[in-house]
């Protein structure tokens, strides 16, 4: 992101962001068949070692990387602001490596309360791993960034 345009166009579209995470889980979890699709939404803690495990076994080919993208950034993103009490937002802070990304910040469960983390930087790290990846171990990671910061 680098023009007040691409912030303006990013802000216009926060909205439809928010509204679309909740159905593309759902729809994910459900593709997953994990016992419990409804929990991706409400408790996405107790998911999580599912999706890392299904993760694990992932030979993820380029055609299939926006989708595989998406969906777990939604699902780093709805844990963080779940598990951590904070907030999806978009950064608009210019001087930040996050300006003009949708993120999650303003945790009430870290001592910074200007921390942000880019689930879907995350995502794509975890995604473009080789097989035996780890989401749980990239969560930790960012847990522990936010502890830090």
């Amino acid at each position: 992101m680098s023009t007040a345009s691409d912030l303006t166009k990013r802000i216009d579209n926060f909205d439809q962001f928010l509204d679309e995470r909740m159905p593309v889980l759902y729809e994910f979890a459900q593709s997953l068949r994990l016992p419990a699709p409804h929990a991706i939404l409400t408790d996405p803690m107790s998911v999580l070692s599912g999706i890392s495990a299904w993760l694990a076994l992932q030979h993820i080919e380029q055609e299939d990387r926006a989708w595989v993208l998406s969906r777990v950034g939604y699902y780093i993103g709805e844990l963080l602001v779940t598990h951590y009490s904070g907030a999806w937002l978009v950064c608009t802070a210019p001087a930040s490596r996050f300006y003009g990304r949708y993120v999650v910040g303003q945790f009430r469960d870290f001592d910074n309360a200007e921390s942000l983390a880019d689930p879907f930087e995350a995502a794509a790290v975890c995604i473009d791993e080789p097989p035996g990846r780890s989401l749980e171990n990239i969560i930790n990671g960012i847990v522990a960034s936010l502890r830090a910061a």
